[in-house]
């Protein structure tokens, strides 16, 4: 877990000092929980859910544009490091990435106890601490790792390969002469006409090419070819 997280813990009073006399089986890490399924003894054990809020589209949208637009941080994520001022770019938009309070965690423990956290749910709070993937405080505020990753390339591509105002592509009108690189094209208001019906007259109604192999015309080679397509084969 990143050091924000860490410190959030600790002011919230958990500490791995405070490690109470119970073991973590499993731990299941998704959008608004982590739940946690905790040992006390060979045949008892209770069921822990630490609940964060997520994060909106409207929230998500607007941190993943900054964040694509902002070299640094963009580099250090799709690297797979998270950068220690990650939380600047949830602080624009007025919501806070780590907990800051007891109340913004929702602290469930199917123990008989009433304090809380219970010794279950501090068990469960340092196994959430030590994971070792740093985009889990993400995924709790609604962002599985794959899928900001994904939305943060995309952005950043996007960006990276939108041409520039400024490099305005020529108009087809202006490629013409040299479009297939055969030279200038001829006068297409003197073309011939064909004969209605006739396939093979839509070769005289492009220009007339300078372009020639061993020395014939692309026009008459492809006269053969036209033939053989529309069955006039001699």
């Amino acid at each position: 877990m990143t050091d924000g997280f860490r410190r959030a813990l600790d002011e919230l009073g958990v500490h791995k000092g405070l490690v109470p006399p119970c073991r973590v089986d499993t731990l299941t890490i998704g959008p608004g929980a982590a739940v946690a399924r905790v040992r006390v003894t060979r045949q008892r054990f209770y069921e822990v859910r630490i609940g964060l809020p997520t994060f909106g589209k409207q929230v998500w949208t607007a941190v993943i544009a900054a964040v694509a637009a902002d070299e640094t941080a963009r580099t250090a994520l799709l690297d797979g490091r998270v950068p220690d001022d990650i939380d600047r770019f949830f602080a624009a938009e007025q919501v806070p990435l780590f907990p800051e309070a007891v109340w913004e965690l929702s602290l469930d423990c199917t123990c008989p106890g009433t304090r809380v956290p219970c010794d279950h749910l501090v068990a469960a709070l340092i196994a959430l601490e030590d994971e070792e993937d740093p985009f889990v405080i993400f995924t709790l505020r609604g962002r599985y790792r794959t899928v900001l990753l994904g939305e943060i390339g995309r952005q950043a591509g996007a960006r990276v390969t939108a041409p520039s105002a400024e490099a305005e592509l020529p108009g087809l009108d202006e490629v013409m002469d040299d479009f297939f690189g055969w030279g200038p094209a001829g006068d297409v208001t003197n073309t011939r006409r064909p004969r209605a019906g006739d396939p093979l007259g839509l070769l005289d109604e492009v220009p007339p090419l300078t372009a020639t192999v061993d020395g014939t015309s692309v026009t008459a080679l492809l006269r053969p070819l036209y033939r053989t397509i529309t069955g006039q084969a001699k």
